[in-house]
C-alpha cells in the first residue's frame, strides 16, 4: 500500500509540472481542457475519480509533513464527493466560466506556481 500511495502522489507532482509547462507555453490549449471539465459523464466522473484516488494517497501517505498532506488529502476527497453529487451540466458551466475569465497572461503567471507545487509535494515524500 505505502508504494502505491506514494507512486500516485509522485505521478500528480509530475502531473502538475507538466501542467505549469502547458499553462506557460501554450495557454490556450489549457483554456480548452478546463472547460471541458464536467462536460460529458466520462469526463466528469473519471476527473472526479482521479481526485479521489490522489485526495485518499494523500491522507494515507507516510510523511513528515503529514499535517499538511492529510489537509490537502481531505480537501481533494471531500471536493470530488461534493462534485459527484453537483449536476453535471453545473459542473460544467463552472469549468467554462472558470476558462473565460482566465486571460493567456494570468495562465502563465501562475504556471510557476504549478510548477513549484509539484516539485514540493514530490520533495515531500523523499
Amino acid at each position: 500500500m505505502k508504494e502505491i500511495t506514494l507512486a500516485i502522489i509522485v505521478l500528480f507532482g509530475v502531473f502538475l509540472i507538466f501542467c505549469g509547462f502547458i499553462m506557460f507555453f501554450y495557454p490556450e490549449k489549457a483554456k480548452q481542457i478546463i472547460s471541458k471539465a464536467g462536460s460529458t459523464f466520462t469526463i466528469n466522473y473519471s476527473e472526479l475519480g482521479i481526485r479521489l484516488i490522489v485526495g485518499l494517497a494523500f491522507v494515507f501517505v507516510e510523511t513528515k509533513f503529514e499535517t499538511v498532506y492529510d489537509c490537502f488529502g481531505y480537501f481533494l476527497v471531500i471536493s470530488a464527493l461534493l462534485l459527484m453529487i453537483l449536476p453535471i451540466k453545473k459542473h460544467n458551466q463552472f469549468s467554462k466560466k472558470a476558462s473565460d475569465y482566465l486571460k493567456p497572461i494570468y495562465l502563465k503567471l501562475l504556471a510557476p506556481i504549478s510548477i513549484v507545487f509539484g516539485t514540493l509535494i514530490i520533495y515531500g515524500i523523499i
